[in-house]
C-alpha cells in the first residue's frame, strides 16, 4: 500500500481578512498622499500635511511581555542520536523542524506598527507670497473702511427714514378757469309770434249724429214715410181682395214679408244718412287742416330766419369758449407735470442715503488666489485575502494529484500481488 498524501492545512482566513484591512488603510493613506500634492504658484504655495498616529505604549509593552513569557526553550528541542533516527551512538542534535513548527504556531512577535492608531488627518496650509499678502492686506483695509463708512450711511438712512415723508410739491390741479360759461342751447331755440296750430277748431264742422244717421235720415224719411203709408193701404186692400183675413196663415206670411220690406227701406235710409253725415264732417275737417297747415308753414318760415341768426351767435360763443377751455387745460397740465417732477425729486433725495449704503456694502470684494481643493484618489489595495483563497485552491489541487498518484501505485501493487498468487 502506498503512503497517503497529507491534507494541506486550512488557510488562516481571519488573519487574511485582518491583513486585508491593514492593506486597505495603507492604500487609503497612499491615495491621499498621491492625490494632494504640494502646490507652488506665483501667488503663493499650498502644502498638505497629515497628523502622526498615536503609539499605545502600554498595550505594546503588555503584549510584548506576554509574548516573551511564552518564549520556547531551545534545550527542549535537543534529541538523542542523529536526525536519521540512530540513537546508539550517544550523540545529540537540535530538532530544528520541530522548533520551527512550534515557533510558527506561536505566532510572530508584536511590532510597534501594530499599536499605532489614528493619524492621517490632513491639514491644508496656504501661504501667499509677500506681494500677494500685501495686496490682500490692502484689500482688507479697503473693505474695513467701506464697512465703517457703511455704518455712517446706515445712521444717515435711519435719520431720513425716521422722519415722515412730506413732499414739497403743490397740489394737483383738478379744476382750471379762464374761460367763459358754456352757452345754453335753450337760449337759442326758435322764437316766433305766429302760434303753431297744435289743435283744430271743430265747432263749425257738420254735427255728428247722436243716433247714427239722425240728421240725413230725417230728410230721407220725409219722402219715404208717405210712400210707405200709401203702400200699406194698397197692401191691405189687396189682401182683402184676395180673401185673406187677418189671423190666417197666408195673411200673416204676406204681412211679415211686407214688414221686412219696410224694415229694409228704413235700414237703407239710415245707412244713406250716415254716409251723408260722415262725408260732410270729413269735408269740414279737411278744410280746417288745410288752414292749420298754411298757418304753420308761415310760422316755421319766420322761425327759420330767426333760428339761423341765433345759431350763428351760438357757434361764435362756443368757439370762444372752446379756445379759453384749451388754454386753461394746457395751463393745468403744465402745473401737474411740474408737480410730478418735483415729487420724483423728493423721492430720489429720500432714497439716496439707502442707495449709498447699498453701494458701499456691495463694494469690491476680497479676491484670494485659487488653489486646488483637497481631493482623494482611489488606489486598489493588495488582494491579500484573494491570494490566500488562491493559495488554498492550489494546495487542494496538489493534494488531489498526490492522492490520485498514490491510488494508482496501490492499485498496481495489488494487481502484481494477485497475479503472483495466481501463478503460485
Amino acid at each position: 500500500m502506498g503512503k497517503s498524501a497529507s491534507t494541506p492545512p486550512t488557510p488562516d482566513y481571519v488573519g487574511a481578512a485582518k491583513q486585508q484591512g491593514i492593506d486597505n488603510l495603507a492604500a487609503a493613506k497612499q491615495s491621499n498622499l498621491m492625490s494632494n500634492p504640494n502646490m507652488f504658484t506665483p501667488f503663493g504655495n499650498q502644502t498638505v500635511s497629515y497628523s502622526a498616529p498615536t503609539f499605545d505604549q502600554s498595550s505594546y509593552e503588555t503584549a510584548l511581555a506576554k509574548y516573551n513569557a511564552g518564549n520556547l526553550d531551545r534545550n527542549s528541542f535537543m534529541r538523542q542520536g542523529n536526525p536519521e533516527g540512530d540513537t546508539t551512538t550517544g550523540a545529540t542534535y537540535f530538532d530544528q523542524a520541530g522548533y520551527d513548527a512550534a515557533q510558527a504556531k506561536r505566532g510572530a512577535a508584536p511590532t510597534r506598527e501594530g499599536y499605532m492608531t489614528g493619524g492621517g488627518i490632513p491639514t491644508v496650509t496656504q501661504t501667499l507670497t509677500p506681494q500677494a499678502q500685501q495686496t490682500l492686506d490692502s484689500q482688507q483695509r479697503v473693505q474695513t473702511a467701506l464697512a465703517n463708512l457703511g455704518e455712517v450711511g446706515i445712521a444717515n438712512a435711519y435719520d431720513t427714514l425716521s422722519r415722515p415723508f412730506v413732499p414739497t410739491t403743490t397740489k394737483i390741479e383738478h379744476d382750471f378757469g379762464g374761460y367763459g360759461a358754456v352757452p345754453l342751447s335753450e337760449n337759442f331755440t326758435s322764437k316766433s309770434e305766429v302760434p303753431l296750430q297744435y289743435s283744430l277748431d271743430t265747432s263749425n264742422l257738420a254735427r255728428m249724429p247722436i243716433n247714427a244717421g239722425t240728421t240725413a235720415q230725417d230728410l230721407i224719411l220725409q219722402r219715404l214715410n208717405p210712400t210707405i203709408e200709401a203702400g200699406d193701404t194698397s197692401f191691405k186692400q189687396a189682401l182683402a181682395n184676395q180673401g185673406l183675413a187677418p189671423g190666417t196663415q197666408a195673411y200673416d206670411a204676406a204681412f211679415r214679408n211686407r214688414s221686412q220690406q219696410i224694415n229694409d227701406l228704413y235700414n237703407q235710409a239710415a245707412l244713406q244718412g250716415i254716409n251723408l253725415d260722415m262725408a260732410a264732417r270729413q269735408q269740414g275737417l279737411n278744410e280746417q287742416q288745410t288752414l292749420g297747415s298754411f298757418a304753420n308753414q308761415a310760422q316755421l318760415a319766420g322761425a327759420g330766419l330767426y333760428n339761423t341768426a341765433m345759431q350763428d351767435n351760438y357757434g361764435r360763443g362756443m368757439t370762444t369758449q372752446g379756445t379759453q377751455y384749451s388754454q386753461g387745460l394746457n395751463k393745468a397740465q403744465f402745473q401737474n407735470t411740474a408737480q410730478q417732477q418735483q415729487l420724483a425729486q423728493d423721492m430720489a433725495l429720500r432714497a439716496q442715503p439707502i442707495n449709498e449704503v447699498i453701494g458701499l456694502m456691495g463694494g469690491s470684494q476680497i479676491q484670494l488666489p485659487q488653489f486646488q481643493g483637497y481631493q482623494g484618489t482611489s488606489v486598489a489595495p493588495a488582494p491579500t485575502f484573494a491570494g490566500a483563497q488562491a493559495q488554498n485552491q492550489a494546495a487542494m489541487q496538489n493534494y488531489g494529484i498526490q492522492q490520485a498518484g498514490n491510488n494508482a501505485t496501490t492499485q498496481g501493487i495489488t494487481s502484481i500481488a494477485m497475479a503472483a498468487a495466481m501463478a503460485y
